[in-house]
């Protein structure tokens, strides 16, 4: 994990997928701001007290994250001081629009990502799934495990019958759904194991 500063009030914070390993911090957790990753972020700010002296007191913060690590990901933590607060973060925002509005206009076309990605706890569940996803779903379909859990990557064009939020519905009668697509797929890319690479969806129908 590398801490650095960036300004007066600015930190950036590189985390590794290694160093959630390390603390026993997995993605669902992060996703769920369960007390293990509200323990993984306070111990962080610690750390950046201690390096850097980037003293929380009296202050509030604005957390960024800034995509395209190849490392892990990266987040850029802002310290607003409580005089002037309302103003002070109206004026940041503002000012931030100002300067990147082409930029997050163009990150915004990426916001909708062209894939859904589910956990599940058993292959059972995903079995039931397929078979009721049979005619209503005929786009590609991945299927990792990583830990406990198994990962079905699916894309939205392989839609049929269901809008993609009856389709969403369904998946989350077996399955719960993972918000950061592009995280978790270089997360599985990287830590996860391939079990069935193509027509995952196919193969659960027939053999399982």
């Amino acid at each position: 994990m590398k801490i650095e500063r960036i300004g007066d009030n600015i930190i950036r914070v590189t985390i590794t997928y290694n160093d959630l390993e390390e603390r026993n911090v997995d993605l669902e957790s992060l996703n769920y701001n369960s007390p293990a990753a509200q323990e993984f972020f306070w111990d962080l700010m610690e750390q950046a007290e201690e390096q850097l002296g980037f003293s929380l007191a009296d202050s509030q913060l604005i957390i960024e994250p800034v995509p395209d690590s190849d490392e892990g990901f990266v987040i850029n933590i802002t310290r607003i001081d409580d005089e002037g607060e309302f103003e002070s973060i109206h004026k940041y925002i503002k000012n931030r629009m100002k300067k990147s509005d082409l930029r997050v206009k163009k990150k915004s076309r990426r916001v909708s990502s062209p894939f859904l990605i589910y956990s599940f706890k058993s292959m059972d569940d995903m079995s039931e799934l397929a078979r009721r996803l049979e005619m209503h779903y005929s786009g590609e379909s991945t299927l990792y495990r990583c830990g406990d859990s198994y990962y079905l990557l699916l894309t939205k064009s392989g839609l049929h019958t269901y809008g993609v939020r009856m389709f969403e519905l369904l998946l989350a009668e077996y399955g719960v759904k993972i918000t950061n697509n592009s995280f978790m797929e270089g997360y599985l890319n990287e830590h996860g194991e391939k079990i069935i690479e193509s027509n995952a969806l196919e193969v659960l129908r027939r053999f399982y």
